[in-house]
Protein backbone atom coordinates (compact mmCIF):
# COMPACT_ATOMS: atom_id res chain seq x y z
CA UNK A 1 0.00 0.00 0.00
CA UNK A 2 1.47 3.53 -0.80
CA UNK A 3 0.91 6.17 1.83
CA UNK A 4 -1.26 9.36 -0.04
CA UNK A 5 0.63 11.53 1.96
CA UNK A 6 4.16 10.81 0.69
CA UNK A 7 6.45 13.60 -0.56
CA UNK A 8 10.20 12.16 -2.04
CA UNK A 9 10.95 16.16 -1.70
CA UNK A 10 9.76 16.98 1.75
CA UNK A 11 12.61 15.20 4.51
CA UNK A 12 12.86 15.68 8.31
CA UNK A 13 15.77 17.12 9.51
CA UNK A 14 16.60 17.31 13.21
CA UNK A 15 16.03 20.46 14.52
CA UNK A 16 19.09 21.79 16.17
CA UNK A 17 21.53 20.87 12.91
CA UNK A 18 22.55 22.38 9.84
CA UNK A 19 20.24 21.34 6.96
CA UNK A 20 22.23 20.14 3.98
CA UNK A 21 22.81 22.72 1.37
CA UNK A 22 21.79 21.96 -2.44
CA UNK A 23 25.28 22.95 -4.53
CA UNK A 24 24.76 25.59 -6.99
CA UNK A 25 25.40 25.33 -10.63
CA UNK A 26 27.25 28.07 -11.63
CA UNK A 27 27.04 27.12 -15.42
CA UNK A 28 23.27 26.83 -14.94
CA UNK A 29 20.88 29.71 -16.60
CA UNK A 30 17.24 30.15 -15.59
CA UNK A 31 16.43 31.29 -19.56
CA UNK A 32 18.48 27.89 -21.20
CA UNK A 33 16.28 25.60 -19.01
CA UNK A 34 12.87 27.31 -20.14
CA UNK A 35 14.08 26.94 -23.52
CA UNK A 36 15.19 23.41 -23.06
CA UNK A 37 11.59 22.54 -21.30
CA UNK A 38 9.44 24.54 -23.72
CA UNK A 39 8.26 26.46 -20.79
CA UNK A 40 9.70 30.03 -22.74
CA UNK A 41 7.32 31.88 -25.19
CA UNK A 42 8.73 34.01 -27.36
CA UNK A 43 6.31 37.22 -27.81
CA UNK A 44 4.25 38.22 -31.26
CA UNK A 45 5.70 42.10 -32.21
CA UNK A 46 3.08 44.14 -31.79
CA UNK A 47 2.80 46.89 -34.58
CA UNK A 48 4.10 50.31 -33.53
CA UNK A 49 1.20 52.28 -35.74
CA UNK A 50 -1.59 50.30 -34.10
CA UNK A 51 -0.81 52.00 -31.15
CA UNK A 52 0.10 55.48 -32.45
CA UNK A 53 -3.55 55.33 -33.65
CA UNK A 54 -4.68 54.53 -30.48
CA UNK A 55 -2.65 57.84 -28.92
CA UNK A 56 -4.56 59.68 -31.24
CA UNK A 57 -7.76 59.18 -30.75
CA UNK A 58 -7.44 59.15 -26.67
CA UNK A 59 -5.68 62.64 -27.26
CA UNK A 60 -8.51 63.92 -29.71
CA UNK A 61 -11.38 62.76 -26.96
CA UNK A 62 -9.22 64.77 -24.41
CA UNK A 63 -8.85 67.90 -26.15
CA UNK A 64 -12.40 70.04 -25.97
CA UNK A 65 -13.15 73.52 -26.44
CA UNK A 66 -14.93 74.28 -24.04
CA UNK A 67 -14.07 76.51 -20.85
CA UNK A 68 -15.35 77.09 -17.55
CA UNK A 69 -16.33 80.68 -18.59
CA UNK A 70 -19.53 78.70 -20.83
CA UNK A 71 -21.40 77.69 -17.52
CA UNK A 72 -24.98 79.02 -17.62
CA UNK A 73 -24.39 80.02 -13.36
CA UNK A 74 -24.08 83.83 -14.48
CA UNK A 75 -27.55 84.27 -15.30
CA UNK A 76 -28.75 83.45 -11.60
CA UNK A 77 -28.90 86.04 -9.66
CA UNK A 78 -27.89 84.35 -6.15
CA UNK A 79 -28.90 87.80 -3.73
CA UNK A 80 -32.50 86.87 -4.38
CA UNK A 81 -33.85 86.61 -1.00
Amino acid sequence: MSNPSYNPSLRQEPRYEPAAVIPVKHDFALLDWLESTNRLISREIEESSHLLSEDEEISELMDVDDTYDDDDDDDIDLDED
